[in-house]
């Protein structure tokens, strides 16, 4: 068995988690805007589902290997991947939570407890209710949720059974999919997938690339090219059954569409789109892509506090009235806002204590 314990960074997936989140700021700043006639927010969390299945559970996987190798213990590679998974999510999520807090707990509507406990996912579903500038903590939920569960079934599981496990996980997310949407009183389409089971289908389908991935050979009928065309295929199928009324299995196609993307990323984009996904600032976006999607949600809401214009949720700072800034402008500025915050945020704050994961190898 290969001893490689870690999947060697791939620069143009770092692009890619860019593009996913322009499409979830695209989606919260733009609600009512032509653009937005397709799910862009919904494309882009499941882009990121299937990203974090593929990746998380590739190195889990490597992990694996090596605890059969016993060059470490079960519990050391669980001590590694929580420490990591801490030092990487954390710090920005809980730093940002307190700086709302002081800036005006107001925000958290009396229900702090639920971000704090990275719960608010299960808030969204119990109240069908989409938190404002906070609505976007769901999903950072719903990761948490699965890195929680998922380290446990990689390793408790003997290799051989992944291969079931992974698919099997895939149709029991589906299975429940179908009981929401037949079943469920409350909103399917608005609410269900606040559910983690609901959203595991597409972590799923990025761990079976993985498992691909990091053994040829367990699915040998499903081949590195073949799986490609499985995918298509059952894309396109998945695509029909949407046709036909049976709109809960959109996600599933999403989640296949990803994994191609993925997959080609891996292989490496060549031509336009390669020199595209290659730009140095889309790759310097990409990586602060975390910083992005967390912080972009508070930036209409910062430049209408800083133009006095904010009756809700008011912040006491210095107010400057710009009557040269014009609605259309105004997503330039809170992009530009977001870039500046976000880069700051990458170089003070994530990346040194990134940097603290050298000290957590097994």
């Amino acid at each position: 068995m290969d001893s490689q314990k870690k999947l060697p960074f791939i620069p143009q997936l770092d692009s890619f988690r860019f593009i996913a989140v322009s499409l979830v700021i695209i989606a919260h700043w733009l609600p009512v805007n032509s653009i937005n006639q397709i799910p862009n927010g919904f494309l882009g969390v499941t882009f990121f589902y299937v990203l974090s299945g593929f990746l998380i559970s590739t190195n889990l996987l490597y992990s694996k290997k090596s605890i059969y190798q016993a060059q470490f213990t079960m519990p050391q590679g669980l001590k590694t991947f929580y420490f990591r998974r801490t030092l990487r999510i954390f710090p920005l999520y809980f730093f940002v939570l307190i700086l709302i807090y002081i800036g005006n707990k107001n925000i958290f509507e009396g229900k702090t407890e639920w971000y704090f406990l990275y719960i608010s996912n299960f808030l969204v579903y119990k109240e069908q209710h989409w938190p404002g500038m906070l609505s976007h903590f769901w999903s950072l939920a719903v990761e948490e949720q699965f890195y929680l569960v998922w380290p446990l079934l990689i390793f408790l599981f003997p290799w051989k059974w992944l291969r079931y496990l992974f698919p099997g996980i895939v149709i029991l997310s589906l299975v429940s999919k179908l009981l929401f949407f037949f079943y469920s009183t409350k909103g399917f389409f608005n609410y269900y997938d606040a559910i983690p089971i609901n959203c595991f289908d597409a972590f799923g389908i990025g761990a079976v690339l993985a498992l691909i991935t990091v053994e040829k050979n367990t699915y040998h009928l499903l081949a590195k090219g073949r799986f490609r065309l499985f995918l298509t295929g059952a894309l396109i199928a998945s695509i029909l059954i949407f046709l036909a009324r049976l709109p809960f299995l959109f996600g599933i196609s999403v989640s296949m569409f990803s994994a191609l993307i993925i997959l080609k990323a891996c292989e490496g984009y060549k031509g336009w789109i390669g020199k595209i996904l290659n730009l140095p600032i889309i790759l310097f976006l990409g990586k602060i892509s975390y910083g992005l999607y967390v912080y972009h949600n508070f930036m209409p809401w910062l430049l209408r506090c800083i133009r006095g214009e904010e009756t809700t949720y008011p912040l006491n700072i210095p107010h400057f009235s710009m009557p040269w800034l014009q609605p259309k402008m105004a997503v330039g500025v809170q992009f530009a806002m977001l870039l500046v915050v976000a880069t700051l945020s990458w170089y003070t704050f994530e990346r040194p204590l990134n940097n603290l994961k050298k000290y957590f190898k097994a």
